[in-house]
Formats: C-alpha cells, sequence, structure tokens
C-alpha cells in the first residue's frame, strides 16, 4: 500500500509550477496549505478538520510562506471584536510593531483616527495561489499557464470592485460553496462560462478546460476575493 501511495504522488505535479514531483528529491516534496495555516490561528481544533492541501514543491511552498502574513494581517487588524480572531490580530499588531520600517510605511496617522494600507501586489499574488490550489482540488492537476489571472478585490479601482460585484452575485446564485477546514476560515465557489448557456456554471472535475474561469474566495468571514483566469480567445474582454 505504501508503495502504491509514493507511486500516486509522485505522478502528480506542483500545483504552482507544474513540475512533477517524480523530477524531485523526496526532501524536496512538500504540499501547501489552501490556505495557509496562519489564517486557522486562535481558531478551536474542529475547525482545523478537513483542510484542503495540494501537491507543492518545496521551492513553491517557500515562496509563498514569505508573505502569506499580509493577508493575515489585513484579517487581524479589521477584528472588530470576534474572540476567535484576538490571537490573529495579536500577531498582526506583533508583527507590526516589531518592524519601524514596515511600521512608518504602513501606519497612517490622520485627523480621524489611525489606518493601515497593505500591498495590494502582494495581496493578489495570494489570491492567485489560492486560484490555483482551488483549480487543482477540482481537477487534480495544475492550471494551464495559458491561462492569464486577474484580481478583483479591496484595493482595486472602483470599475474592477463593480466587476468583481457582478461576478460574486452570479457565483451566489450557484449556492453551495466549498470550504477548506471551517466555512469561517475559508469557502469558496469555482465556475466557469458555460457558452452555450450563455451564463456561469459550477466547475467540475469531468469539465473540459474552458475559456474563462472565475471563483469567489471569502478568508475568515473578512476579505472577500474574486479571481478571473482567461485563455488569450478573451483576454480583451476581461
Amino acid at each position: 500500500l505504501y508503495g502504491n501511495y509514493e507511486l500516486c504522488y509522485i505522478m502528480k505535479k506542483c500545483y504552482n509550477c507544474r513540475i512533477p514531483m517524480s523530477d524531485l528529491e523526496k526532501s524536496n516534496r512538500t504540499k501547501e496549505h489552501i490556505p495557509a495555516k496562519a489564517f486557522f490561528v486562535g481558531y478551536p481544533i474542529d475547525y482545523k478538520n478537513q483542510r484542503k492541501t495540494v501537491p507543492a514543491c518545496r521551492t513553491c511552498n517557500e515562496e509563498y510562506a514569505k508573505i502569506d502574513d499580509e493577508l493575515r494581517d489585513v484579517i487581524g487588524i479589521l477584528n472588530n471584536g470576534e474572540k476567535h480572531k484576538s490571537e490573529l490580530t495579536q500577531k498582526s499588531v506583533k508583527k507590526l510593531l516589531s518592524n519601524k520600517k514596515t511600521l512608518d510605511e504602513k501606519m497612517h496617522i490622520e485627523n480621524d483616527g489611525i489606518s493601515f494600507s497593505f500591498s495590494v501586489n502582494i495581496l493578489d499574488q495570494l489570491h492567485k495561489k489560492n486560484f490555483k490550489g482551488i483549480y487543482y482540488l477540482t481537477k487534480n492537476e495544475p492550471l494551464s499557464d495559458e491561462y492569464k489571472l486577474d484580481v478583483y478585490s479591496d484595493g482595486h479601482d472602483e470599475r474592477k470592485l463593480d466587476l468583481g460585484f457582478t461576478f460574486l452575485e452570479e457565483i451566489e446564485k450557484l449556492g453551495n460553496w466549498d470550504k477548506s477546514g471551517h466555512s469561517d476560515i475559508f469557502r469558496f465557489k469555482l465556475a466557469y462560462f458555460d457558452l452555450e448557456k450563455d451564463k456561469l456554471t459550477e466547475f467540475k472535475a469531468d469539465c473540459e478546460n474552458p475559456l474563462f474561469l472565475v471563483s469567489a474566495m471569502e478568508y475568515n468571514n473578512t476579505i472577500v476575493s474574486v479571481v478571473v483566469a482567461a485563455k488569450p480567445e478573451i483576454q480583451k474582454i476581461t
């Protein structure tokens, strides 16, 4: 049984860079949590049941580990007294206060109080990472590099936000979102544009690679992001 498991594992590819696991030394094969473990800090142990993971090479895993805390920090700062997020908030504040340069860049003192800013570019990278993970969870294979990814979330201009809300409304109509661990931590829905039906339709394992994919993701009941993957034929539309 162990031999069969090992064979099955090394036949897989990294969800992000698509390198075959069989091309890697065993020490360089790992897995990526979708979303990262950081989002579960402080929550009850049962919230961590059935967390989703995908195969990853160590290089990709460590690359994102360096920036995963950026989104966690946003959630921690936005916490409005929810007890399960208190440890998240403590870690976020401690991290910001421990680095004067980072604090000077992110904290802004204004007449009506203190505000914080975060890197939209880094947040977008994390949303795209999780989109790739969601796709892998559905298809059991990495997303093709012919798709161009774009993010519609807080921090973008009004036009993109409006379009993001439009996508979100259509996805909400599909119902039954998936989750990783507890739905209060991370829930998501992956859909594609069905040309025959002329509407967004739930994306399943038996779906052929469509021209247009869209996923909605909600983190810790706080941040909602929409990620679109478009093939060259329709990239001008998005």
